[in-house]
């Protein structure tokens, strides 16, 4: 082999240095997140074994169970009041069923007949989305008495127990989309039967394909730890109803529990919170049931333009904030049982640009280096080549 192509051999090889410094990037890279995700770790541990054994702190009712009964309802969080007004309000809030959490929402019945319910704590106040499943809505008759039998159709009954013992039963009574008012039953003189209006559990009716949406609010102040939701499905005015739901179809008692997290928690957990950085408690089935938030994404200054810059990002990953999560299980005891699971949820900050930054300049010094290399080499060969080309034509002239 001649000395000209060994030397373009050797230019060539200079090229594989920008192959090298992007598998050393991404190596850097996975072990720089590998670390965050440590810290990240021994963080939820901290905050998690500080909350061991503290159920008071974490529930709202004492005696709360660790895992969800069947009927149990967790009430999650909400960022704000929601106006009554069906489901729109809740997806203008939360923006659909997925930020709640896993286990929030429950289903009863089974098809055609069935419900799913969601609940949510804003404040004093809870409120409840009940999306129902029923091939025929059964509205009242208009203007008749709700307690005449003859002209009911569909009902929702609302139980639970109160702050001062006893349990307590409304209904609402459909009469058609918009506003609706629960109802409890009373006995008056002489044991006649009415159904007076509470205004302190409103709602709206929304009909849909398939069914109903119906939304509520009432005061937490009415609810000692048992709350319940049962439907009495029926397919024509004053026909036997079908029932399904958390409530006893007999007795209307409730089954289930409400639960929901203590007012302390999210103080609680605020002391821990810093930008980049989000603070969640779940139910153990993975309902939320607290949250401080700070998880805004920080304004990082934008990449360096260019054709480079953006090659180097294509084949080293996506250039900007990066989300990490990790859990850690809250115990009621040491080695007890689980009663809640903690979520820390960080982003990268400025370190993400100041990364990819010096990946940058580190892959342009190797560029630049294989380039100049690889010219020089090649200037090299050529001029080799061109002696090799004038001894033979001398050589042929002699």
């Amino acid at each position: 082999m001649s000395s000209w192509l060994k030397v373009l051999l050797l230019a060539l090889v200079a090229l594989v240095l920008p192959w090298d410094g992007i598998r050393y990037a991404r190596q850097m890279e996975s072990a720089l997140r590998e670390s965050e995700r440590q810290s990240l770790r021994s963080v939820a541990d901290t905050v998690a074994a500080s909350l061991q054994g503290r159920a008071a702190l974490l529930y709202r009712y004492p005696g709360t169970p660790a895992r969800g009964g069947p009927y149990d309802l967790t009430a999650v969080p909400l960022p704000a009041p929601l106006s009554v007004e069906g489901a729109a309000g809740w997806v203008g809030a939360g923006g659909g069923g997925r930020p709640y959490g896993r286990g929030a929402w429950r289903h009863y019945g089974k098809a055609p007949h069935r419900f799913a319910i969601l609940a949510g704590v804003y404040g004093r106040m809870l409120y409840v989305l009940l999306k129902v499943q029923d091939p025929r809505v059964v509205f009242d008759a208009p203007f008749a008495n709700p307690l005449r039998r003859a002209a009911m159709g569909d009902r929702i009954w609302l139980g639970y127990a109160g702050p001062r013992g006893g349990q307590h039963a409304e209904f609402f009574a459909l009469t058609g989309p918009g506003p609706i008012v629960a109802r409890r039953i009373v006995t008056g003189e002489y044991g006649r039967r009415q159904a007076i209006i509470d205004p302190r559990i409103v709602g709206s009716l929304q009909l849909r394909a398939g069914g109903y949406d119906v939304e509520f609010s009432m005061p937490l102040s009415l609810i000692d730890g048992r709350f319940g939701v049962l439907i009495d499905d029926r397919d024509r005015r004053g026909a036997a109803p079908l029932s399904y739901g958390t409530l006893s179809a007999r007795t209307l008692r409730t089954r289930g529990r409400l639960i929901l997290a203590s007012p302390a928690l999210p103080k609680y957990l605020a002391r821990f919170v810093k930008p980049g950085l989000r603070l969640s408690v779940t139910t153990p089935a993975g309902a939320m049931l607290a949250q401080a938030d700070e998880l805004t994404v920080p304004r990082v200054p934008a990449p360096q333009p260019g054709i480079l810059a953006r090659l180097y990002h294509r084949l080293v990953g996506p250039h900007g904030v990066r989300v990490i999560e990790t859990t850690a299980p809250i115990y009621g005891a040491v080695h007890g049982p689980v009663i809640a699971r903690l979520l820390l949820t960080r982003i990268s900050d400025r370190g993400v640009w100041l990364r990819n930054r010096t990946l940058e300049r580190m892959l342009n010094v190797t560029l630049a280096t294989s380039a100049l290399a690889f010219i020089a080499a090649a200037g090299l060969a050529a001029h080799l080549a061109g002696q090799g080309w004038g001894n033979r034509r001398r050589r042929r002239a002699g």
